[in-house]
């Protein structure tokens, strides 16, 4: 039997096999970033298709292969991660298309590795075939689950308490004196020795900066572990440093059912600096946040095809994406936060944050900011930086776009943005882009990125987390309960590291609309959907609850009882209803509502392949009776 599992991406190079409309392809040549000289299979024809028609190739299988995705990352050791980072740097040069790739340079690195060379084979392909570090780590080792612990208790302590008292000090020990101590002292106390990767892995742990400075001093530290010493490093390929920002949209928009003003709209836009192409963006009417940032570098990683045929935008193409190197972005909260630092590991993406109050780091997404900001002050509706340039202009009077509308006109504006010269670089962003990825006359190409294959898991993983342990009623988040049958193997789990407390459990939320979770069930490999208890609640989102806890607080009803909150928020949604055509207040609750419907719908294109198992007829024997308006939660005590 077969027993492949799905790729999570696919490369679009010369001799790669694809698809299209259900027949396959070998691509013969790339003619340009869209399009491809492909010969079919079946008949040899050669034709040429379009990038955003093809798909990845068919897999041969007696059975579907189930659909796989990434285990619960936060929970891997760093000790781990540090194991997988080093195989990274291993097997590089196997992965970069200008390296011969023979079997004497697979002999290499598996010597320098102590592996056979089969192990290194399986190392490169589990990364091809996925694109993630976490592809690279120990526990996929084992087919059933995590690894076990490879080194025992005892000999952890001696290398914890070597490393400390022995390698970390100002003596400067070498790398290789401290892995003699450490077997020295194992052999002594007539334990198992560890191996030298072993104890290589776990200097290699992500506490460099502090074991620089305990040796060298705090200036040496600093100066090697910052990420950025005066300049950004340089950009020598597509995707290999993107930053990212947001800015306010200087424009007023108007509702979609009145048309009359409403506010500004906030944008979050990714750059790639090598070529000044723009990789990405995310227009929303909320503040930036977590949220922003994870949708603007999903939109930025994947294939835009599809999401322009959902805007109904065929006129134009925006050939770009792909996994970046480096993520560069300013020190504001939204980019510091757990979810993306768990999620850039994932795709092996290092984020690099720019020093505070050092605008000239982030030139390049300023620079783009500025050149947007620019072109939206000839649209009616503009506003202006300031009183010289406004004179007598009703900028809310003469708003007459909304949000789709100055989406596709943003999307517009990329298209011309990319075809015209840009002074940094003495030619078009796309021309520089092809030239980074086909190559010229001077100068190999980097080649085509990967497409990835796993769009619904992509948005999940940049989507905000919540810890939470599983009851017997379901789980509680916000004081709004949810629950499926899939949280049952799951309810009154004790923590295997504190065994007096349960264990929490991650669930990703989109805090556009809070009507489901998604949560990594272990049992089945794969994420589900855990929707409210109690079916009968309207989807809102987190702003909208929010604000209903805080009316039902003013009038006495505890924001726990649930019937009630919700009922508030359907009465507001009758209010601005109402108020929608007097006041702008009410205007844009109003489009918030409809934005955040409008999420709901795309999700359920882009998303198909995230669902729970069936309901279950009868609620569990725990909670016979259960009353989601009496029970306290337990999340918090």
């Amino acid at each position: 039997m077969n027993d492949r599992t799905t790729p999570t991406q696919y490369w679009v190079t010369k001799g790669a096999t694809v698809t299209n409309g259900g027949r396959e392809y070998v691509i013969l040549n790339l003619a340009d970033v869209n399009l491809v000289l492909a010969r079919d299979i079946e008949t040899g024809n050669k034709v040429l298709l379009k990038m955003g028609d093809i798909g990845p190739p068919t897999l041969v299988a007696e059975k579907p292969a189930a659909k796989t995705v990434e285990p619960e990352l936060l929970d891997v050791t760093e000790f781990d991660w540090a194991i997988a980072q080093k195989r990274r740097e291993w097997i590089e040069p196997l992965l970069l298309s200008r390296y011969q790739r023979s079997n004497a340079l697979y002999d290499e690195i598996a010597a320098e590795a102590q592996v056979s060379r089969a192990t290194v084979y399986r190392w490169v392909t589990a990364y091809r075939a996925t694109g993630t570090l976490s592809s690279l780590l120990p526990m996929y080792r084992n087919r059933g689950g995590k690894a076990k612990p490879r080194i025992a208790p005892e000999v952890e302590a001696i290398i914890a308490k070597t490393l400390a008292e022995f390698h970390d000090t100002d003596q400067h020990v070498s790398i290789a004196a401290t892995i003699k101590e450490i077997r020295r002292l194992c052999s002594n106390a007539e334990l198992k020795l560890p191996a030298v990767n072993t104890i290589r892995a776990r200097l290699n742990q992500t506490n460099g900066p502090e074991r620089t400075r305990l040796r060298y001093g705090a200036a040496v530290a600093h100066a090697k572990h910052q990420p950025i010493k005066g300049v950004i490093p340089d950009a020598d390929w597509p995707l290999s440093i993107v930053q990212i920002d947001h800015t306010l949209l200087p424009v007023m928009i108007v509702d979609d059912k009145h048309r009359k003003s409403i506010k500004r709209a906030w944008i979050t836009l990714a750059i790639d600096v090598f070529s000044r192409v723009c990789l990405g963006m995310y227009l929303s009417l909320e503040a930036p946040s977590a949220m922003s940032a994870g949708m603007c570098i999903s939109h930025a990683i994947l294939p835009k095809d599809a999401w322009l045929r959902r805007r109904s935008i065929v006129s134009v193409d925006w050939n770009m994406w792909g996994v970046m190197g480096i993520l560069h972005m300013d020190n504001a909260r939204e980019f510091r936060g757990d979810m993306l630092k768990s999620a850039c590991r994932v795709y092996d993406i290092d984020i690099h944050l720019r020093p505070v109050k050092k605008p000239r780091y982030g030139a390049h997404i300023e620079r783009l900011m500025g050149t947007v900001t620019e072109g939206l002050k000839t649209l009616k509706g503009a506003t202006f930086s300031g009183p010289e340039e406004l004179y007598e202009y009703d900028a809310e009077g003469n708003a007459c776009m909304t949000m789709d509308e100055i989406e596709k006109w943003l999307v517009l504006f990329f298209a011309r943005y990319h075809l015209e010269d840009h002074g940094g670089i003495g030619m078009p962003p796309l021309e520089k882009w092809r030239q980074g990825l086909l190559g010229t006359k001077d100068k190999p190409g980097r080649g085509l990125p990967a497409r990835r294959t796993d769009e619904e898991l992509l948005r999940i993983n940049f989507t905000p987390f919540i810890e939470r342990t599983i009851q017997a009623y379901g789980v509680v988040i916000d004081d709004v309960h949810y629950y499926h049958d899939v949280l049952r193997a799951w309810m009154g789990v004790m923590d295997p590291e504190f065994p007096k407390h349960k264990r929490k459990f991650k669930f990703h939320r989109d805090p556009r609309d809070i009507s489901q979770l998604y949560f990594y069930d272990e049992l089945s490999k794969r994420y589900v959907t855990i929707p409210y208890r109690d079916s009968s609640l309207p989807p809102v989102s987190i702003w909208e609850l929010r604000n209903a806890q805080g009316l039902a607080e003013k009038r006495g009803i505890s924001k726990e009882n649930e019937k009630a909150v919700f009922a508030i928020i359907n009465e507001q949604r009758a209010l601005e209803e109402d108020a929608a055509g007097k006041t702008k207040v009410a205007r844009r609750e109003a489009q918030r509502r409809t934005e955040h419907e409008k999420t709901r719908a795309e999700k359920k294109k882009t998303m198909p392949n995230v669902s729970a198992p069936a309901k279950s007829a009868t609620p569990p024997p725990a909670v016979h009776g259960y009353n989601p308006d009496d029970v306290q939660a337990l999340d918090d005590e």
